[in-house]
């Protein structure tokens, strides 16, 4: 039995998987620095996506709207130990945060300080001055971050139970928008796409023709081998 249908096909397939599978390991094989060229792309759109996540100006905007409105709630840690830390960032802050002793730290304070100084905290990390956040808690910059997005994690969840919707529409715009992209994004420079058109499109242009690369290839080997997809025909009624 003949298994090659169309050796011209079937060749040119094959040629063309060879050619993927070159370039794929390129892009895995490390450059300068031992990066790989797709590390590379990453951190290109990365820095570019960066601009896109930057709110805290809308935070400092939302917490004047919060002034004088007061928080009092037993807030849960994640791990042992957390309530010690949480209660120094908020402490160091002038917030009342007291040990109860379970893993929780009882949080007594204005909501709208709050948002205000866990923002500018953010900023300090969002922009690569992670120095001053050491300096003044003393610990990681990311870590301190990480405390203050479990305090609001736990005022939403306080909030909600207490059916105070737009005290835990706040709190959910300080974890979501504010301190997870200054956690995520820490240490990575900023960068325009306007800056960097001509490489995005080079990119996106290059992923276009790899994948009709990759496409095209299966589809003359399948050929190639004699396999094609047909139309089913339809049934004659009797």
């Amino acid at each position: 039995m003949k298994i090659i249908q169309n050796k011209k096909k079937f060749r040119v397939g094959v040629c063309g998987l060879l050619l993927f599978s070159l370039i794929l390991g390129f892009w895995f094989s490390p450059w300068g620095n031992h990066r790989w060229g797709l590390e590379r792309v990453d951190q290109l759109f990365n820095q570019m996506a960066k601009n896109s996540t930057y709110f805290i100006p809308d935070a400092l905007r939302l917490a004047r709207n919060f002034e004088g409105t007061t928080v009092d709630f037993g807030i849960h840690s994640r791990w042992p130990g957390d309530d010690a830390r949480m209660a120094q960032i908020l402490e160091a802050n002038r917030i009342s945060a007291a040990l109860l002793g379970d893993g929780r730290v009882r949080i007594k304070g204005d909501l709208g300080r709050m948002g205000k100084s866990a923002s500018v905290d953010a900023e300090l990390l969002f922009k690569a001055q992670g120095s001053d956040l050491r300096s003044k808690y003393g610990c990681d910059e990311k870590e301190a971050i990480y405390y203050w997005w479990v305090v609001f994690d736990g005022l939403t969840r306080r909030f909600v139970q207490a059916n105070r919707s737009s005290e835990a529409d706040f709190t959910r715009f300080m974890t979501t928008r504010v301190l997870e992209p200054a956690y995520n994004f820490a240490g990575i420079e900023t960068k325009s796409i306007g800056e960097n058109m001509g490489r995005v499109s080079l990119f996106l242009g290059f992923y276009v023709l790899y994948t009709l690369l990759y496409g095209f290839s299966i589809l003359f080997v399948f050929e190639g081998l004699g396999i094609e997809a047909t139309k089913a025909k339809g049934k004659k009624e009797a």
